[in-house]
């Protein structure tokens, strides 16, 4: 087993959440993030209470949290969609969050086990995953590289300043 295991994220994971996304690693992704455990509960209500199509997980590497994913179907948010050209892939998102683990080849694994145990679970009809990192993130777009995910479309949403480059990977890969 690579040690890997991902639940449900709950209100009671919000202080270890702002946390990782106030980390130095993590500010130039999650610089706009909610920086306080309350603010997050509020920002993240609708994921936390379900009514979103957005999931989110806190990762644990051999029993320890040490990061967060969500998940979502591209087709749930029409803007994404129409800017990815995917309406039937799953697209996620991650992080490592605990500082001493960045850079010990940690993201690939992750991403490899969440597609496996996750997304090919739980989005049986999505013949495709994608995730989309800033294009400065090199960290990033490597380890989803090291995983089979192609670099495609750069797209700029709305709401941030840099491009993102669409990743994508057929779940052939991880079934």
């Amino acid at each position: 087993m690579d040690g890997f295991d991902f639940r449900r994220l709950t209100g009671d994971d919000m202080p270890a959440l702002v946390t990782w996304m106030a980390a130095e690693h993590a500010q130039p992704w999650f610089g706009d993030e909610p920086r306080t455990a309350e603010l997050a509960r509020q920002h993240y209500a609708r994921e936390l209470d379900g009514s979103s199509a957005t999931r989110l997980w806190v990762v644990l590497l051999d029993g320890r949290d040490m990061g967060f994913v969500q998940d979502y179907p591209v087709a749930a948010y029409d803007d994404y969609a129409v800017r990815v050209q995917d309406p039937h892939a799953a697209a996620f998102d991650y992080l490592i969050g605990e500082p001493d683990l960045v850079g010990r080849g940690i993201g690939p694994r992750m991403i490899e086990a969440f597609c496996r145990r996750v997304l090919v679970r739980d989005y049986p009809e999505a013949p495709r995953f994608v995730a989309s990192p800033d294009v400065r993130n090199r960290r990033s777009i490597r380890a989803l590289e090291k995983c089979g995910f192609t670099q495609g479309l750069w797209i700029q949403p709305e709401s941030v300043t840099y491009p993102e480059v669409v990743c994508t990977a057929p779940r052939s890969l991880f079934e």
